[in-house]
């Protein structure tokens, strides 16, 4: 059992496109295990007509586009509710419907009140999923799992950590301990070039201090692959049956910080294994 998981917010949006949400089902299996109670966003997109001079006709189709997005949503939402009843989690329900810097702007403040944000993993990435990971991951201060399409259960038996020494790893790390806690097998895992290992074994400071708090670890250092190391994290994490991948998001642009570094990017477009990250 997760006991230092209170309050579990689970994010979905309603953007008319018909994806089913594993979210949903991972963050009530969350909720139940570690005893929390659950928010549950069922939000919805609001498309605002700026321009004065939108003829009638393109007002009536916008308002009817967000009718039919707004009912989809308490759709949800009344599923959603039943679900937390038969899973016996404590669960308040809400179906916003805002444009997307006010959707962004809720998600955000929820997050910071909540012990953990759950989300659907989005391929796409010009997409309103998409930009509330990136918006909770670097404005929120807490972490967020992020669950890729088909994984309905919180499990937590066998975690793989992406250890790179960094002030986000360590943050990650950190927030993750509860579940590394109780899990049965925890990996750091340490990719680099063959030069980088020769001199240092990142991982190897890191396994006595998760032996301290009662962490069963082991640490694996490994020469990132031709495919580079998005690639070897997730032959490693198919190799282990990791149920969890624990990793700090990487952010390579001082520019534009809603960008995305390269090995986060591409775990978020595939990767068939829940992601725990923290920023």
């Amino acid at each position: 059992m997760v006991q230092n998981i209170k309050s579990v917010l689970i994010g979905m949006t309603e953007e008319g496109v018909d994806e089913p949400s594993s979210a949903l089902a991972y963050g009530l299996s969350l909720a139940q295990q570690s005893g929390a109670h659950a928010t549950i966003q069922a939000a919805s997109l609001k498309v605002v007509m700026g321009n004065t001079f939108v003829s009638n006709i393109a007002t009536g189709l916008v308002a009817a586009h967000n009718r039919r997005l707004k009912q989809l949503a308490q759709d949800v939402a009344e599923r959603a509710r039943g679900d937390a009843a038969a899973a016996g989690v404590a669960a308040s329900v809400e179906t916003p419907q805002l444009a997307y810097g006010q959707l962004v702007e809720l998600f955000v403040a929820q997050a910071r009140v909540h012990d953990i944000s759950v989300l659907d993993a989005e391929v796409a990435t010009v997409n309103a999923d998409r930009g509330l990971i990136e918006a909770l991951l670097f404005e929120s201060g807490r972490p967020v799992i992020v669950v890729p399409p088909g994984v309905d259960t919180f499990k937590h038996e066998r975690v793989l950590i992406a250890w790179d020494a960094s002030v986000r790893a360590t943050r990650a790390v950190n927030d993750a301990m509860g579940i590394l806690k109780s899990a049965s097998a925890v990996e750091v895992l340490a990719i680099g070039s063959e030069k980088e290992l020769a001199h240092e074994v990142p991982g190897a400071e890191l396994a006595p201090h998760l032996a301290r708090h009662g962490v069963h670890v082991d640490v694996k250092n490994l020469v990132v692959g031709r495919d580079g190391v998005a690639e070897t994290l997730r032959e490693q994490a198919g190799l282990i049956g990791a149920d969890l991948i624990v990793m700090g998001a990487f952010n390579h642009s001082r520019i534009r910080e809603w960008v995305l570094g390269g090995v986060t990017e591409s775990l978020l477009e595939d990767c068939k294994v829940p992601l725990f990250m923290s920023y």
